[in-house]
């Protein structure tokens, strides 16, 4: 099987292997409830989800900020990356946030599998007690901040995967207009098993 075969990535990347039978059983879910759903291209392939997707997902996760208790991932779709990392840290409280209701419905089903996951819709003006917001694919930067600008300004702390530097760049240039005091690390991320730009925006 695929999975068992890219085992030693995951670990290479981080990733805990105690977890290993539960980021199966999510994938388990995820492939066999795409076809009714679309949570992700029906023309993928189940080594495609694992290597573009899950892959992609554990890149930064030997920098996702230590001794977080209460995380939350905007535009969560199929729960890439937001349920592997609910997964990875079991102690995290985790906050979904997706707009779709059959999406929320199918991240509902993820909690069998990691249930300190907590399921929402729309993003809310305020994020009380949260400590990272994690977001992949979602959108730019300037309109995530705007989402959570309470937050922000609080000095919320944001793990952000992206991919293009050239398009962070523009992001961020866009984000500095509106929030002038905008501090952005950008951590190149290299994939141990594609040819592809990915980074890490830290805010």
């Amino acid at each position: 099987m695929y999975f068992e075969k890219r085992i030693p990535v995951f670990l290479q990347l981080g990733f805990n292997e105690a977890a290993l039978p539960k980021l199966k059983a999510y994938l388990d879910l995820l492939w066999s409830s795409n076809e009714e759903l679309n949570l992700i291209s029906r023309k993928m392939t189940y080594e495609e989800l694992i290597d573009n997707h899950v892959i992609d997902c554990l890149l930064p996760i030997k920098s996702f900020p230590k001794d977080v208790k209460v995380a939350a991932d905007f535009g969560s779709g199929g729960g890439l990356p937001g349920v592997i990392y609910a997964i990875q840290f079991p102690d995290v409280e985790y906050h979904l946030f997706e707009k779709s209701k059959l999406k929320q419905d199918f991240l509902k089903r993820c909690v069998a599998i990691a249930p300190n996951l907590r399921i929402h819709g729309e993003i809310p003006p305020k994020l009380e007690k949260v400590e990272v917001v994690t977001s992949r694919a979602f959108k730019p930067v300037d309109v995530i901040l705007e989402f959570s600008r309470d937050y922000y300004k609080k000095g919320g702390k944001y793990f952000l995967l992206k991919a293009r530097k050239e398009k962070i760049d523009e992001e961020v240039g866009l984000a500095r207009k509106k929030f002038k005091d905008l501090k952005v690390i950008i951590e190149p991320l290299a994939s141990p098993v594609l040819e592809v730009e990915r980074h890490l925006v830290l805010i």
